[in-house]
């Protein structure tokens, strides 16, 4: 062998060495996916407001033993059907016996945050396949990665609240829609089961993209024929249907006046009456939050279009995650109702798209991507394990006035074992990335998604100190359109209202709490 190829083969042997294959990508991507759904299910007393909300209603169907109208302060709560308050008290009563009431319920949203990951591996996966040849690679695998790194699914996606059912159900529906062509019965078993999730779990709004996109598909040529299209719908309306109407049948046998409620004025009337295009600012505003929420999928889906031009002509699930991002987000526009929370289930196509742009990412964006990524995480850590590290080992906190304005001062305490090793499992596995992985390859955006994960379970090694911080200083409010900053109040003498009642927090007794507003 000449010394040219002895250099050429040491070249080629040195890049696989720092460029994940394909089965260990899947296998890393399975770590982080698991460390990062399991990290803060369990342990903690709820910090969000609409939390609370959803546990004392699912205390209150456990007491009554009625699955068909849920309940909020002794009134019905009919703004949306019961599928996540049913489902999260099942699992509580059967996980009665060895796991606090809150937990057991909140175990729930990890259920529905791991099936979104499956099926939007799986909708990435089957999307980018024809293209594999050209370099693609596991593209299931990274739209996982690229959904794990966004912001909104770090700040909403482990609330127990019925959006991550509606999250669940969207990215079913999705991956159904995408397989209709190829399979019309499997297709359309996933396409109606998640239209009939998503319908249970929030309403009309994931429902109404889900077959706006479906009668829009065939207008970008999706679809391989109109025969199979008609098939496909009416197979996953088949399949729907159950969803669809068997609740609202059991609510008007059991009052016809709360089925009119909830059907007009909790559904209809909302959402066919409060459609307006919104002003110039609220629009923005609206704009602002999604790019907030959807960073940084956003920033790799319109890349994805430009380093792979013939993309969108050539392959359906490209042309599908797009129109379902644009009925989406034009959904969201106008549908005065909705909530930066509701925006989740439009993380998936962005992140659907972006995962065709990993791999051709020219090094000269790699370089500035990995270094601020481990920079920015770097910090984080540090910050966060010193802080451990001086509560766990220190006398006193230091006289930093910033500290001790945000932590109480009769602070005790509490070593946890498993959120330890939880969260230093987390910090070596993106040390290891860092140093494994270098640029320019794109493996080297690795460090984003575990910085991330790895961000997730150094706070969750705090959950004793978020509790006591959110029992002096205030529930977490959800942030309306435009408000994402969260400020912390004073705690005032009002009382609590009954959503915020120490009756409404299961398993352990909370002090009243006041909703933490938002600029």
């Amino acid at each position: 062998m000449t010394n040219a190829e002895n250099t050429s083969a040491d070249v080629k042997s040195a890049s696989g060495a720092t460029r994940p294959k394909g089965r260990s990508l899947v296998l890393l991507t399975f770590i982080l996916a698991i460390v990062f759904v399991g990290s803060g299910l369990v342990g903690h007393a709820p910090w969000k407001l609409h939390e609370v909300q959803s546990l004392e209603m699912v205390q209150t169907m456990a007491d009554s033993g009625d699955f068909v109208v849920p309940m909020q302060a002794g009134q019905p709560a009919l703004d949306t059907p019961p599928l996540y308050v049913d489902a999260a008290t099942q699992i509580m009563e059967r996980l009665a016996d060895g796991v606090p009431k809150a937990d057991a319920a909140r175990v729930t949203s990890g259920l529905f945050l791991a099936v979104t990951l499956l099926f939007a591996g799986l909708l990435g996966r089957l999307t980018w396949k024809p293209a594999e040849s050209k370099g693609v690679g596991p593209a299931g695998s990274m739209t996982v990665l690229l959904l794990i790194g966004t912001l909104g699914l770090f700040w909403f996606g482990h609330d127990a609240v019925a959006d991550s059912a509606l999250l669940a159900g969207a990215t079913m529906g999705l991956y159904g829609l995408l397989l209709l062509p190829k399979r019309v019965l499997l297709g359309g078993l996933w396409f109606g089961t998640g239209l009939g999730i998503a319908f249970m779990a929030k309403g009309l709004l994931g429902p109404a993209i889900l077959l706006i996109t479906a009668l829009a598909m065939p207008f970008l040529a999706t679809w391989g024929g109109l025969g199979r299209q008609i098939r496909g719908i009416i197979v996953g309306l088949l399949f729907a249907a159950p969803w669809l109407l068997f609740w609202p049948w059991l609510l008007h046998e059991r009052d016809p006046q709360l089925f009119d409620q909830w059907l007009w004025g909790n559904t209809l009337d909302l959402y066919l009456n409060n459609l307006a295009l919104g002003t110039p600012e609220e629009n923005i505003r609206w704009l602002w939050t999604g790019l907030l929420i959807a960073f940084p999928a956003w920033l790799l889906a319109p890349l994805a279009l430009l380093v792979r031009p013939f993309a969108f002509f050539g392959l359906p699930g490209v042309r599908l995650a797009l129109l379902a991002s644009l009925v989406g987000w034009v959904v969201m526009l106008v549908a005065e109702p909705a909530q930066p929370i509701d925006a989740l289930m439009l993380l998936v196509p962005l992140a659907v798209l972006g995962a065709g742009a990993v791999t051709r990412m020219p090094g000269i964006l790699v370089l500035p991507i990995k270094w601020f990524s481990a920079l920015l995480f770097a910090a984080v850590a540090i910050a966060l394990w010193g802080l451990w590290g001086y509560l766990r080992f220190g006398a006193q906190l230091p006289e930093i006035a910033q500290l001790n304005a945000f932590i109480p001062a009769d602070y005790s305490f509490v070593f946890q074992p498993g959120l330890y090793l939880v969260a230093a499992f987390a910090t070596v596995i993106w040390l290891w990335i860092v140093m494994r992985f270098r640029s320019p390859n794109p493996s080297a955006l690795l460090v984003w998604p575990a910085g991330v994960v790895m961000a997730w379970a150094l706070l969750t090694l705090h959950q004793p100190l978020m509790d006591q911080i959110i029992a002096e200083r205030g529930m977490i409010k959800e942030p309306v359109v435009g408000q994402i900053a969260l400020l912390f109040q004073e705690p005032s003498e009002a009382e609590a209202s009954p959503a915020t009642s120490a009756a409404s927090v299961p398993a352990t007794e909370q002090p009243a709490t006041q909703a933490v507003e938002t600029p």
